[in-house]
């Protein structure tokens, strides 16, 4: 039996961010002592590690590599180097120090407001202007590294060493005003974290306060407020989906779902894994790779975990039990169970055939732990459940280019055969093909 594959934890774009880490040692090392080209070292060293910081990014979305670490250690590599090489620079008396506080002190207080949403599972989105803060504060930094090193080889009356002295300060006044504004933005769009934040502390909290152990978290079962759609669907059928080993969902419907069966209404849901009805010898043996079988029966009154959620590129009405049997490469359903849901119509008003979703799956960094509610129970599809994806930073699991190819093989496989229209009152929308960055 194989076991679930895993991304490993440190790869390249993490790679790249740790090295970033290292070199903002070797930029305060080179700065500290006083040797012939220890500014135009400095200036290398800070320039190759900018360049790592476009570049880790690029690649992990590229590849699909968006990691929990790497959205941990990149920011904080960033503020690290600027920080150091601010501090670099202080010590020989170019850079202004009230600016460099000021600078510090906003960071750290972007990273403390960050630090309290995680402690309540919120993921604060970067924003675009501190993308601009950063570049405006590497150019600074460029700027007076560049000046610093044309002096080390005796061109400091040069024309451009000339211009480059007269910009720095405009740039370090450019740089603070954007440091500060982007600062500024950031806590009024999260100013609701802070509100909380000031509203007072939970319990486990003054239990530490008062020199206790936090109480351990117990599930228990609360009302659900309606907050965002989820499918439901075998939880190793979700792994398979969630790994993107799988695109596609084949539905008929569930006993409480009236007498036309499933509908596809929401164009975007969470995937909800369920091991209620879950039938292990109904599937083929390749989905062991992504979860493996329990001998156990499911366990009532377990919490439930959301990973993933998912984006109707497609929904279409199979009505031709050969547009199935063409899809078969595609899933890990065997043809007894699909054979059993194609011709299911025991209630009034069904048909035989099956609804076809292709999705575009997405897994979230921050899993939404939900406890259980006797609303998520029944034979039903679509349940409701009190979280939504807004607020999470995701990353499709299938490559744009590869999604793309894959859909369209099988809209090909499905329409050589007569097609029904597209099943349910699912709305008309332009597939979400870009890729999505943390």
């Amino acid at each position: 039996m194989k076991p679930l594959r895993r991304a490993p934890t440190l790869n390249l774009p993490n790679q790249l961010t740790v090295l970033r880490l290292g070199m903002c040692g070797l930029l305060l090392i080179s700065m500290s002592f006083n040797w012939p080209y220890a500014a135009t070292l400095a200036l290398l060293i800070f320039t190759l590690a900018s360049l790592t910081d476009w570049l880790d990014g690029a690649i992990a979305r590229a590849r699909n590599l968006v990691t929990d670490l790497g959205k941990l250690l990149d920011p904080l590599a960033d503020k690290v180097l600027i920080i150091s090489a601010l501090a670099a620079l202080l010590e020989r008396h170019i850079a202004p120090m009230w600016m460099v506080v000021i600078i510090i002190t906003r960071e750290l207080l972007i990273m403390g407001l960050r630090q309290i949403a995680a402690a309540k599972q919120k993921i604060l989105a970067a924003e675009r202007i501190g993308k601009h803060k950063t570049i405006s504060q590497i150019v600074a930094i460029l700027v007076s590294l560049s000046c610093l090193s044309l002096g080390e080889f005796g061109l400091q009356n040069t024309l451009l060493a000339r211009f480059l002295s007269a910009a720095q300060m405009p740039l370090y006044w450019f740089a603070l005003i954007i440091t500060v504004v982007s600062g500024a933005i950031y806590f009024w769009r999260n100013a609701s974290i802070v509100n909380e934040s000031l509203e007072g502390k939970n319990l486990a909290e003054e239990s530490v306060i008062a020199g206790g152990k936090p109480p351990a978290p117990e599930p228990v079962s609360l009302p659900v407020i309606p907050g965002a759609p989820a499918f439901k669907e075998w939880e190793a059928i979700v792994e398979a989906l969630g790994h993107g080993a799988q695109i596609v969902i084949l539905r008929k419907g569930g006993i409480a779902e009236g007498r036309t069966g499933f509908q596809a209404k929401h164009p975007k849901f969470w995937l909800f894994p369920t091991a209620y009805h879950q039938q292990w010898e109904k599937t083929k043996p390749d989905l062991r790779r992504y979860l493996t079988p329990s001998t156990s029966s499911p366990e009532k009154g377990k919490e439930i975990t959301l990973h993933y959620f998912a984006e109707v590129t497609d929904a279409v009405y199979l009505s031709s039990w050969e547009q199935v049997a063409r899809l078969d490469d595609t899933h890990f359903w065997t043809e007894e169970i699909l054979r059993e849901r194609f011709d299911y119509k025991e209630r009034p008003g069904m048909e035989a055939g099956l609804h076809l979703l292709i999705v575009r799956v997405s897994r979230i960094n921050l899993p939404h732990k939900l406890a259980p509610s006797p609303d998520y129970e029944g034979c039903k599809s679509c349940i409701d459940v009190p979280v939504d994806w807004e607020h999470d930073i995701a990353a499709h699991v299938v490559r744009t280019e590869e999604f793309v190819t894959r859909r369209s093989r099988i809209l090909a496989a499905v329409a050589t055969v007569s097609v029904s229209s597209a099943s349910g009152p699912l709305p008309k929308v332009a597939p979400d093909l870009s890729p999505r960055t943390a």
